[in-house]
């Protein structure tokens, strides 16, 4: 059996050892079987083996690998393992008792402790291939075990052991301590044949004896006539002795050659398993490649998509900061006339109020408004005027955002204008003002994403400075100051 070899894998990883025990069966004269009547041979086949499976079970053995008919186990102890194969050869020795002859199915078994490769649920190596050596020396129906199977189990189970020498096998590299576990109680088809070629030849021999004894007193010729037939008898017996030696060699012959054609069975089936490992190995990482490539060219697709919005975005956000830029300009320009528009309406105002005022002092007592409400009044105009400034949002990440807003001044009321980037629609604030300049704001407006919002603020002019602080409907906070235009 050739060695066995790890099939090719990531260079980085280790290939895992460990000592084990193996147990390699295999059946004899399994392909003759199979060529006389292939359905029975399959049948007696799956009751031995139903048996030799019960009872890896109870001394713990574990099947890696099955080839035909050949099974190989691994056994935790070289102890379970030689009292697994030896329960197993009486188990079916019992078995084969109540089959035919014809029928009667014989394992050999081999045994050895070694090192072995761990690839997956299987185990390769020579401590694989000796098990599987020594298995083709061993009598159907018997048990053979390698020398570093002796040294553990000697001492510790009560068996006739056999010393059969070191013995040489094909493609192992140094000899092998082989030793034969016998039973003087079983009946093999090994050991019947051998002691049936013994026995002809020793009943011929008395036979011969006897007609020595019962002619010793016949005549000459008649001595004469024996001693022939006695050189013809022993020649017949001679004969018969070289047929039988030679149908011996020719069965031990067609056994070797099944376990030869046995073996080349195991190693095409093994390499086989080799080459299938490897093409499936080689389609693993070819498809791993493929699915790491997919997913960076679905990455990139992404991330491309992704910069393509966000440039898309930057575009529109530097378009909509370019019109809220101009929107301000005009806003300050509207703010600049509407001011110069207010500075002569105050004073246009101012100069009413004073007509008013003297109008008001001729008709003083026929007035019923009382005194306090007509000061309260004076007062408030005195408020009257455009006062420029800023409001403020502070948005929901934290940011500010600001602009400029003109809020117009008169009789107690206040109002302002300004445009917004949604809708194309503007934005208003409109509030009272108290002789004392307490101040309240009411907002109307649109949120980032264009959604309508309304507010309130309250403040107080103080010094011809107007400042207030609020919130939108959204929670969000909004505060405005502004300056009398002079």
């Amino acid at each position: 059996m050739k060695d066995d070899a790890v099939a090719p894998d990531d260079p980085s990883s280790a290939v895992e050892r460990r000592l084990a025990t193996i147990l390699m069966a295999d059946v004899f004269g399994y392909s003759r079987m199979m060529g006389e009547d292939e359905e029975r041979t399959v049948r007696v086949f799956r009751g031995h083996r139903a048996v030799f499976d019960e009872l890896l079970k109870v001394h713990r053995g574990r099947v890696f690998n099955t080839a035909g008919d050949a099974i190989l186990a691994e056994f935790p102890s070289a102890v379970e393992a030689v009292r697994c194969a030896t329960e197993i050869q009486a188990a079916l020795r019992t078995r084969n008792e109540h089959l035919p002859e014809e029928q009667r199915m014989w394992f050999r078994i081999g045994i050895n402790l070694g090192d072995v490769i761990i690839q997956g649920g299987d185990l390769l190596g020579d401590g694989v291939n000796v098990a599987a050596r020594i298995q083709s020396i061993a009598e159907p129906g018997g048990v053979c075990i390698s020398g570093s199977v002796y040294d553990q189990i000697q001492n510790k189970l009560t068996l006739q052991i056999k010393q059969l020498g070191e013995k040489s096998f094909k493609n192992i590299a140094l000899p092998v301590r082989t030793f034969s576990i016998s039973d003087d109680d079983a009946a093999s088809p090994g050991r019947v044949r051998f002691r049936a070629s013994r026995k002809g030849p020793m009943v011929v021999t008395g036979a011969v004896i006897a007609a020595l004894i019962a002619v010793g007193g016949a005549t000459y010729w008649l001595y004469r006539d024996y001693g022939l037939r006695t050189a013809e008898e022993a020649r017949r017996v001679e004969e018969a002795q070289r047929n039988t030696e030679a149908q011996r060699k020719a069965e031990l012959d067609r056994a070797a050659a099944a376990a030869a054609q046995k073996e080349a069975k195991l190693l095409a089936e093994l390499q086989s398993t080799k080459d299938a490992l490897t093409q499936a190995e080689t389609t693993k990482r070819k498809a791993e490649q493929d699915r790491i490539a997919a997913e960076a060219a679905q990455r990139e697709a992404r991330i491309q998509s992704e910069l393509k919005s966000a440039k898309e975005a930057l575009q529109k956000a530097e378009q909509s900061e370019k019109n809220a830029d101009e929107a301000r300009k005009a806003a300050n320009a509207a703010m600049e006339t509407a001011a110069v528009a207010a500075k002569k309406a105050a004073e246009a105002e101012r100069q009413a109020a004073a007509t008013a005022a003297q109008n008001t002092a001729r008709k003083a007592e026929a007035d019923t408004k009382p005194a306090t409400q007509l000061a309260a009044a004076k007062s408030v105009d005195q408020l009257d005027g455009t006062y420029i400034g800023r409001m403020c949002s502070i948005n929901a990440d934290g940011s500010t955002r600001c602009w400029g807003v003109g809020l117009t001044v008169q009789r107690g009321a206040l109002s302002a204008t300004w445009p917004t980037r949604f809708n194309n629609e503007p934005a208003h604030a409109k509030g009272t003002i108290a002789a004392d300049g307490a101040i309240k704001f009411a907002l109307d407006g649109y949120s980032p994403n264009g959604r309508v919002l309304s507010g309130s603020m309250n403040g107080r002019l103080a010094d011809n400075k107007i400042t207030v602080s609020g919130f939108w409907s959204n929670n969000s906070p909004i505060n405005g100051t502004w300056l009398l235009s002079q």
